[in-house]
């Protein structure tokens, strides 16, 4: 694909926060039209301001992308590409509506399971990719992202025919130094995310601890493995292969290896923000009560969390 080609791709990154904001920034290196968008005012003018600050194993540069609120936003894109949290995935994307065209093209990477359903709401089915990715992102200040080892992003139609783009993302992220691939198989690896997710996230949320402090305590560490196995056994149920043991050996390294890290879910509670409970745990427990599997510990954190979140709505 020519350099020429890949500027015909007008591409927006909705929800331009850690990961978007790496996403979008490596996009941008590699040649694509790139615009962020994103309502934290800070770190839209900060970027204005002197570029996205981005610091990854390769080094620290300042990338001269766009970067808007949404109401600034007036152009058609080609494709979008939702890094909002699950909750607020419907009000961004009616935010920008005029700017979705009949041949625009939504994928999420969000997390959570069943992101698709609100992306339908906006854009056929087939022009409605889904994925996940497993590179790591922080937000260090307005207008700078750090990020550093490795990941992969998978990718995947929803209908068929897939948009074309589907087949050119690959090279697009690769251009900016992104691993990805195409993956029909990839709601299999957002189920074992899912997991991951649930496992770490909420315990850490709950007991304001890092990844380390719930791997090196053996009480946490079993719920961890626990909650996981939950998700996997209703993952199964709802007819996806995951691999329990990658899920299990996922864990341990992010316990062993990531022992400082704050996961998303704890750093919106001890911000004050709603977590992304229902994406992950509520969905979860929901898929699992359809088909009567039994799921304790999970529903257990799920209220914990839940009560945590109405604790902040009442506060806010």
């Amino acid at each position: 694909m020519s350099d020429q080609q890949l500027q015909q791709h007008r591409i927006a990154i909705l929800g331009s926060g850690a990961m978007g904001s790496l996403f979008g920034g490596c996009l941008f290196e590699g040649g694509s039209d790139v615009t962020l968008i994103d309502l934290n005012i800070p770190h839209v003018e900060a970027i204005r301001m002197h570029g996205l600050e981005l610091s990854t194993d390769s080094g620290r540069r300042f990338i001269r992308v766009p970067a808007l609120l949404p109401h600034e936003v007036t152009t058609t894109f080609d494709l979008i590409i939702v890094f909002t949290k699950a909750m607020h995935t419907t009000t961004a994307l009616s935010a920008v509506r005029s700017c979705i065209g009949p041949g625009t093209v939504l994928l999420s990477l969000q997390n959570g399971l069943d992101n698709k359903l609100a992306l339908t709401a906006f854009a056929r089915p087939q022009n409605v990719l889904i994925g996940m990715t497993t590179y790591p992102a922080d937000l260090v200040a307005p207008g700078h992202v750090g990020s550093h080892g490795t990941g992969v992003a998978r990718l995947a139609a929803i209908a068929e025919p897939a948009a074309p783009i589907l087949a050119q993302l690959p090279d697009l992220l690769a251009r900016g130094g992104l691993n990805a691939t195409v993956d029909p198989q990839v709601e299999t690896a957002i189920w074992e995310k899912v997991a991951f997710n649930a496992a770490l996230n909420t315990l850490c949320a709950l007991t304001r601890s890092t990844v380390g402090e719930i791997g090196r305590d053996p009480i946490t560490r079993g719920l961890a493995i626990a909650i996981a196995a939950e998700v996997c056994k209703t993952a199964i149920a709802c007819g996806f292969a995951v691999n329990h043991s990658h899920v299990e050996q996922t864990l341990a390294s992010a316990m062993h290896h990531h022992t400082g890290h704050k996961p998303s879910m704890l750093q919106d509670v001890l911000a004050g923000k709603p977590t992304e409970i229902e994406a992950i745990c509520g969905t979860v427990v929901g898929h699992a009560r359809q088909r009567g599997i039994s799921t304790p510990i999970t529903d257990t954190v799920l209220t914990l969390i839940r009560h945590i979140d109405s604790k902040i709505a009442c506060n806010s």
